[in-house]
């Protein structure tokens, strides 16, 4: 899913970024946003599958 390869690139990124301590605070809401992203994508799954199931 395309969407699953943007949210993994992007927790790749803010990974790099954990060691430098002023972007880390820039980087925290972004954190939140990925985290969301991910329960959103798990959502979608669950849908899609409910979908071709029923």
């Amino acid at each position: 899913m395309e969407l699953d390869k943007i949210t993994a690139e992007l927790k790749a990124e803010l990974d790099k970024a954990k060691g430098n301590m002023f972007i880390n605070k820039v980087l925290a809401p972004l954190r939140l946003v990925l985290v969301w992203m991910n329960g959103v994508n798990q959502k979608l799954i669950e849908l899609e599958q409910r979908g071709k199931h029923g």
